[in-house]
Parts: C-alpha cells; structure tokens; sequence
C-alpha cells in the first residue's frame, strides 16, 4: 500500500485508537458505541493525567499519557513504522531519516488523533 491522502489514513488511525479501546480491560465483552468509547477514554485521561493539561496544553498532555502506555497501542519503533504502513500514513519504501520522523512524532499524531475524536462527538452533541 502506498502512503493515502491525509483524511483517509486520518479515520484509519481513528478507528484503530477506537479499535484497541475495546481491548482495555474493563471493557472487554462490553458492546460500547464509538462515543461512548471516546467518553472513556478522554474519562481515563482526565483523571490519569488531566492535571497536565493547564501546564503543557491538552495535545501535549495526550501525547505524554499516551508515551506512558495509557491505552493498548503500539510503542515500539519497528511496530510503529509497521503501523503507519498498514495504515496508509506512509510509504512501504521509507527511508531510515523518514521512520525516524515517524517515530519522533508518533505520541504526538496519535494525541491529534484522539483529538479528531473529541471533535466529532462536540459535533454531533
């Protein structure tokens, strides 16, 4: 798969952030819909890490409970690089300085990610 255009690899990462909230442990066997998916998590966030949000902005905060292994996503950097391939967020063919890139702003992508989320629950509410 070559890399996809932004707003269709952006709803596959989407969907895999949404995909591995169903894999925490207290949600297992439950049938949760997408935003009460997006309320759990941003409930586990605030109260895991919510204090951070007003000293280092609310993406940096994600990003940073997110490093910290919050939810069940990958973190190492060969999974990482396999991760934006299957999802279409990059070429099959990188180069080492392109995976370093990715890798440097994973915590990062995925804090925008889950904050497309928030977004789209605001939205219909």
């Amino acid at each position: 798969m070559s890399k996809l255009h932004y707003t269709k690899y952006q709803e596959n990462y989407k969907n895999y952030i949404l995909d591995c909230i169903d894999s925490e442990d207290d949600l297992i066997n439950k049938e949760l819909t997408k935003e009460e998916k997006i309320k759990y998590l941003f409930n586990r966030f605030y109260s895991e890490y919510g204090f951070m949000v007003e000293r280092v902005g609310k993406q940096n905060a994600i990003a940073e409970w997110l490093s910290g292994l919050a939810i069940n996503i990958p973190y190492s950097y060969c999974d990482i690089i396999e991760l934006a391939k299957n999802l279409g967020s990059a070429d099959h063919n990188l180069s080492s300085v392109q995976e370093d890139r990715i890798c440097e702003n994973y915590w990062n992508f995925m804090a925008y990610m889950i904050l497309l989320l928030e977004k789209e629950i605001k939205e219909v509410a």
